[in-house]
């Protein structure tokens, strides 16, 4: 039987793939669909994704999975989350490989229907199965690669740094454990352990990889923060071909003292007599970067660089990425940014102690220079090009309102967007003010046609953000207040939907707004959750741009931070890739979102089980395309039907 599903398709990079269908007519009695992963051209046998969520009357206590063919996915997209890490042990899938995926419409089984097995010789949750059968023979997706190669001269890695995830919970569980900050901490610091190395993905490889070269390749670094042992070990062991700027880290919690983070790390630099430049700015300047440059026969060669602190929680704790181009110009202009830093730095008044605070800031020569395009070359691929900006690149050292160099760059971009942005930052400003945020907002509003994503980590860079307001002894007040301020505790907004423009932020279920057989979740472990500094324009579109690196987006970054940042153009594959990493984000944290949402206004929301009809798909095919919601939009954009 023809299957009624029109269009199918597949995105994914070294970690997830996410996948889209759209279907021409509702499925009469459909209760969701089964995927199914399938290996090309390998001996790996296709596996059906798993599921967690339960139907309505069953109950899921333990967490523990079961398959789409049991529990089917509810929704026209998915996102397969073991496509290489696995979520009943620390083995990893392969990569460099090639997969595509099966999507059949699942309903009851009955006569003429047989029945699929479960798979399983009993089921392991609660309540009373549901037989399902095939509705019709479904599609099968295009073929992707899993892998961290986007050309002969480009990768990229993610972390798998979300904490706010069911699993984690019930696996510390299962080991006697907690689910703890601190407990979390002392797994992501310990050199060697599972769940580290788990959470870190393929970015740790990355890290400690682009320091173990022979002895004839050199390495220079600019660090924001260093506090891993295991990334420090692989610095201490190129002691004799390694020089280190590292600025200082945020101020200590008594509000006093700077470089509590990196201050054992960069005594133990300086006892193994290593060359570090102690770049101490103990103010609101920051030396924000975080890149290692490769040089051989003093020809700069390679830079590896991306939003990962050199710490546990950076590596482990966040969602991050590191991005690794061989090219020498790309290289020698971080080379030459480098030195300048070190010239910049001699210029500055020493603290004693280092921890203490200064008035230090970049120097008019620094800015001078970064105030023009480093670097703009094409890649081996001949498409892919590659333009680089250093910050701060303005003559202001203080933020202004004035458009600096960097972003007027990011800005003309966004606003050539045909058909969708897509965002994760960290905090790039108050309220998305002067940064991508606002930019990427003003972009869809006056133009409906352009899709916007954004997933943000901090409440108050959402564009709705409201700060909390003074309160007058005697006022009559609704709100919570805080007595040691005298201003109004308000929740801040979890969600800005306006149209075509959807912007969530990071957050867990709490004890109050758990559902179903979901629990409550650690959230972080510092400031950051979402600490990725990404834009990604029209990534379907040959003409398709990236834009990366350590810069947070905003204006403050360009004015007074040590940043870099990479404009990266004509690459799909890569485009997508960057793209998957942020659906993932923003999948993840929009339900969480939503919880929160409706828990701010007291109102409920999703149950936490699967409908027992086929009343969850009406609204998805019966929905005007003009008033599409957030997920229809999604998948009307990566699996368009062909009359569309």
């Amino acid at each position: 039987m023809a299957s009624k599903i029109q269009s199918a398709r597949a995105y994914a990079n070294n970690e997830v793939a996410f996948i889209a269908w759209n279907l021409t007519e509702l499925i009469e009695g459909c209760l969701g669909f089964e995927i199914t992963r399938i290996y090309v051209g390998s001996e790996e046998p296709p596996r059906v994704l798993a599921s967690w969520v339960p139907f309505r009357g069953q109950a899921n206590p333990h967490w523990k999975p079961q398959t789409t063919s049991v529990w089917p996915v509810q929704k026209l997209c998915w996102r397969d989350l073991t496509l290489r890490r696995r979520r009943d042990s620390t083995g990893l899938r392969p990569s460099d490989v090639e997969v595509k995926y099966r999507i059949r419409p699942l309903g009851r089984a009955r006569d003429g229907r047989e029945a699929i097995p479960p798979g399983r010789d009993a089921p392991n949750y609660d309540g009373e199965p549901i037989a399902l059968a095939a509705l019709d023979e479904g599609v099968e997706t295009n073929v992707v690669r899993v892998t961290s190669s986007y050309g002969t001269d480009l990768r990229v890695a993610f972390t798998n740094g979300i904490l706010s995830a069911q699993w984690l919970k019930h696996a510390l569980e299962e080991g006697g454990e907690g689910l703890t900050p601190k407990v979390v901490r002392t797994h992501i610091a310990n050199v060697g352990d599972p769940l580290r190395k788990y959470l870190a993905g393929d970015v740790l490889d990355f890290m400690t990889g682009a320091l173990a070269t022979g002895d004839d390749v050199t390495n220079k670094l600019a660090l924001y923060e260093l506090g891993d042992t295991e990334l420090a070990d692989a610095i201490k062991a190129k002691r004799r071909q390694i020089s280190v700027i590292l600025s200082n880290s945020s101020k200590g919690r008594d509000g006093e003292d700077w470089d509590q983070g990196n201050a054992r790390f960069r005594n133990d630099l300086h006892e193994h007599r290593i060359e570090v430049q102690d770049r101490m700015f103990n103010n609101g300047h920051i030396g924000h970067n975080k890149f290692v440059i490769s040089v051989k026969d003093d020809r700069p060669f390679a830079v590896l660089t991306g939003s990962t602190n050199w710490t546990p929680t950076g590596l482990c704790g966040q969602s991050n990425n590191v991005i690794e181009i061989r090219h020498p110009d790309i290289a020698t202009a971080y080379a030459d940014y480098w030195e300048r830093l070190r010239q910049d730095t001699a210029g500055f008044k020493r603290p004693v102690p280092l921890s203490a605070s200064t008035a230090n800031k970049q120097g008019a020569e620094l800015r001078e220079h970064n105030a023009r395009t480093a670097c703009d070359v094409k890649l081996a691929d001949g498409k892919t090009r590659v333009r680089v900006w250093f910050s701060p690149n303005t003559r202001a050292t203080t933020k202004k309102a004035a458009l600096p160099p960097d972003l007027a760059d990011v800005y003309s971009r966004m606003r050539k967007a045909n058909e969708a942005i897509f965002f994760a930052v960290f905090m790039p400003s108050r309220s998305g003010k002067l940064s991508i945020i606002e930019e990427a907002i003003d972009v869809g509003t006056k133009d409906s046609s352009v899709l916007v994503y954004g997933a943000v980590s901090d409440p108050t860079a959402m564009p709705n953000y409201v700060a909390p307001q003074k309160v007058d002894d005697g006022d009559e007040d609704d709100g919570e207040e805080d007595p040691s301020t005298k201003r109004r505790k308000i929740a801040p907004p979890a969600l800005y939907d306006t149209g075509n423009v959807h912007v969530i932020r990071a957050a867990a279920l709490g004890h109050d707004d758990v559902v179903g057989s979901f629990e409550a979740e650690l959230l972080k472990l510092g400031n950051a959750i979402i600490h990725d500094k990404i834009v990604v324009i029209d990534p379907l579109s040959e003409g398709c741009t990236v834009i990366v690196g350590s810069h947070n987006l905003g204006y403050k970054a360009s004015y007074e931070n040590d940043e870099n940042l990479l404009v990266i153009e004509g690459n799909p594959r890569l485009a997508q890739a960057y793209a998957v990493h942020i659906l993932d984000l923003y999948d993840h944290y929009r339900f969480r979102a939503a919880q929160a949402e409706m828990h701010r206004h007291g109102r409920s929301h999703w149950e936490g089980t699967l409908e027992i009809d086929d009343g969850w798909l009406r609204s998805y095919v019966k929905q005007d395309v003009k008033r599409e919601s957030p997920t229809t939009s999604l998948v009307s954009y990566f699996a368009p039907l062909a009359n569309r």
